[in-house]
């Protein structure tokens, strides 16, 4: 078994950090400890081993973790849970390396936009000002036409700082996470 996580060193002299990057950190925290059924989206990198491709992709905070078992093989033990909570925990790149072809689909079988399509997707919405207006508490209504759209507004905001979450009792609704 196999399984590789990005974990910085902790440096002797400190960075300072990007609000944004804090912000985002923040939001895979509260993604990857999230047990509702209204489960965070979160932006990981992650290298297909088969292939060499590293891309971004925005899954919920349980596929990820589904992904993290399928690669391990993973049972339920207590133990390992918490090893590998507080790995993914300390990864505060959000970088992941998969080889296991079960585990890269639980991740990216919803993802079907290039990073060039969420570049359009992004100009088409007006990232910037549809953040705006979230963090101003506006009116932020757009319309989202499919589940692909969701993930890449999703994938948008949260790059953005902003958390949002899926509500898949009530048929796959985008919500904002009030909780920030």
């Amino acid at each position: 078994m196999i399984i590789s996580f990005f974990i910085s060193c902790n440096e002797a002299v400190q960075k300072e950090v990007n609000p944004i990057e804090k912000k985002k950190y923040l939001n895979y925290l509260k993604a990857i400890s999230n047990g509702s059924t209204v489960q965070n989206f979160l932006v990981i990198k992650v290298k297909n081993l088969n292939n060499g491709e590293t891309r971004e992709y925005c899954a919920k905070g349980n596929f990820l973790w589904g992904a993290l078992k399928m690669e391990m093989n993973a049972n339920h033990a207590k133990n390992e849970y918490k090893n590998v909570y507080e790995m993914v925990r300390k990864n505060k790149e959000r970088y992941f390396e998969f080889k296991s072809d079960s585990a890269l689909w639980n991740i990216s079988a919803f993802c079907e936009y290039s990073m060039k399509e969420l570049s359009e997707y992004e100009n088409q919405i007006k990232i910037d000002s549809l953040v705006y207006r979230i963090e101003n508490g506006k009116d932020w209504g757009i319309t989202i036409k499919n589940d692909n759209e969701m993930r890449m507004c999703a994938h948008a905001l949260f790059n953005k700082g902003i958390l949002t979450a899926e509500n898949s009792c009530f048929g796959g609704m985008l919500l904002l996470d009030k909780t920030r």
